[in-house]
């Protein structure tokens, strides 16, 4: 198994003038890329680790698997999520009444997550789910 850097669902310019062409670029062709290689790399020790052809630190590798597949999970999931910037990027129907549900406001859940996000290793990645079992945020 070889992770790939996928192709973006619009043009690096498509988000101007909130992101620059060049920030998007550099974000999805540098940064982006680095978590994918560092994931297969990490994933090739494991699996030379697993067949007896090679000696590591398993936690370590585990540690550097995890940090990066998850970085480039989270870009996979935030690329097609950005659209084009409008008058109103509040969400609506059954999100909208969730979120006041849980937070009490959008401003309370943006502050709250905003917190979240520059809080974390790092910094910026928060994702906001839906946990089935009790149909919450």
């Amino acid at each position: 198994m070889v992770y790939e850097l996928p192709k973006l669902p619009y043009k690096y310019n498509a988000l101007e003038p909130v992101i620059s062409e060049r920030i998007m670029e550099l974000h999805h062709k540098k940064h982006h890329q680095s978590y994918v290689n560092a994931a297969n790399k990490a994933l090739e020790k494991l699996q030379k680790f697993r067949k007896g052809e090679l000696e590591i630190d398993v936690r370590a590798i585990l540690r550097d698997l995890s940090f990066n597949l998850n970085g480039h999970v989270l870009h996979s999931i935030f690329w097609p999520n950005m659209k084009e910037p409008d008058e109103n990027n509040k969400p609506g129907g059954k999100i909208a009444d969730l979120i006041n549900q849980n937070f009490g406001s959008f401003e309370a859940f943006k502050k709250e997550f905003s917190t979240a996000a520059n809080t974390v290793e790092g910094s910026g990645w928060a994702t906001l789910v839906f946990e089935p079992n009790h149909k919450n945020l």
